[in-house]
């Protein structure tokens, strides 16, 4: 699939953090729930996962937007990302 064929979830986590637990599975849950969205975790504590507009953990980021700063509810995770799906013609 091409870069507009799909969105991409990026979640920011870190080892021993105990909300980040929770992202991983918020993550697995939205990897099953949306085909056309691509999940990636992506561990904080290595070099080349540092952005200038992340800087807690967990952090989502949706299509290179930070999305929220901890973890989101799980309805208005799904609402953004259905919205986008919508506005890219996915849904």
């Amino acid at each position: 699939m091409g870069s507009s064929d799909q969105v991409t979830l990026q979640v920011y986590v870190k080892h021993g953090c105990e909300t980040c637990d929770r992202a991983r599975k918020i993550a697995q849950q939205v990897d099953a729930e949306f085909p056309n969205v691509s999940v990636e975790i992506v561990d904080m504590s290595t070099p080349e996962a540092q952005r200038d507009d992340v800087f807690a953990v967990p952090t989502y980021v949706l299509d290179d937007h930070v999305l929220s700063l901890g973890n989101p509810q799980e309805g208005e995770l799904r609402d953004e990302i259905t919205a986008l799906l919508r506005v890219r013609g996915l849904v």
